[in-house]
């Protein structure tokens, strides 16, 4: 199973289309993921807030800020997935 860290807060525009696009994504490759949105006030003061909302995939950061084009994010699933 994939896991896929989000961070940020869901109220943000970019976390939502992150959180979509990661979602559209996963599911036209066909991978299990598990997507862990971490969006505590406590972790969140822990990282830079202006590098958020980011998304990790298997640890690896891959975006910050702003979202990805769904067609990079699938590049980026399948060479650490596939």
């Amino acid at each position: 199973m994939v896991k896929i860290e989000l961070w940020g807060t869901p109220q943000c525009r970019r976390y939502q289309k992150m959180r979509t696009s990661v979602q559209d994504a996963a599911a036209a490759l066909g991978l299990e993921f598990e997507l862990q949105e971490i969006n505590d006030s406590g972790q969140l003061a822990q990282s830079n807030p202006l590098d958020l909302p980011r998304l990790c995939l298997d640890g690896e950061v891959i975006a910050s800020r702003n979202p990805p084009k769904e067609s990079v994010l699938r590049e980026k699933m399948l060479q650490i997935f596939k």
